[in-house]
């Protein structure tokens, strides 16, 4: 079995921390300085940044595995098994063509152009997949060129000899999920800062 490679960005984790920090910081400001009973009025606003960062910034990625390519973005999930993978194009972002439509990953922008000219060398482990499962920092090309190794790789192994057979006879599609309860808790958190704006 071939390791699974998830691609997100290091720039998202970084800034969730970073609002995180701000956020929990807001919080003691206004219970040292208002106390207890204020912090529940300001809970729901900095709660709300906070998950809204997570969600757009930490939680997205693109996982590259031999069961297929999942695509998570901020609020819906797709897993493309490969027999349902028709390919892939680089635009703004990652945009993976299947039997159902394209999916377009969060996770995985095109490069900038100076990006683009500094690019590495074939022999970067990036490139040369990694040998155990590995968290990469996501581009639009960095993912393109994982998902096409892992789909040549599993066709010259033969394993998708009759893909095409076992789409049709088994009813293989990708899978669709949307993120319920992120986006549950964000309307929540926003009825009440919203509610808690209106009254002070």
């Amino acid at each position: 079995m071939r390791p699974t490679l998830t691609f997100s960005s290091g720039y998202g984790r970084v800034l969730t921390v970073a609002a995180g920090v701000v956020a929990l910081g807001a919080v003691v400001a206004v219970w040292v300085q208002d106390g207890a009973g204020e912090v529940l009025r300001a809970l729901p606003l900095a709660g709300g940044v906070a998950l809204a960062i997570w969600a757009l910034f930490w939680r997205p990625a693109v996982v590259v595995s031999d069961g297929g390519v999942l695509v998570r973005n901020p609020f819906r999930s797709t897993h493309v098994p490969w027999p349902t993978y028709r390919g892939l194009t680089v635009q703004w972002s990652l945009v993976v063509h299947t039997t159902d439509g394209d999916v377009t990953a969060w996770a995985a922008p095109r490069s900038s152009g100076t990006a683009a000219r500094m690019r590495r060398s074939s022999d970067d482990p990036v490139v040369a997949a990694p040998t155990q499962d590995a968290r990469l920092p996501a581009t639009a090309e960095d993912v393109a060129a994982a998902i096409d190794a892992r789909h040549r790789e599993l066709t010259d192994a033969g394993f998708l000899r009759d893909a095409e057979r076992a789409r049709t006879a088994g009813g293989i599609r990708p899978e669709r999920h949307w993120h319920v309860a992120t986006i549950a808790a964000l309307l929540a958190l926003t009825v009440a800062a919203v509610a808690v704006l209106a009254t002070a």
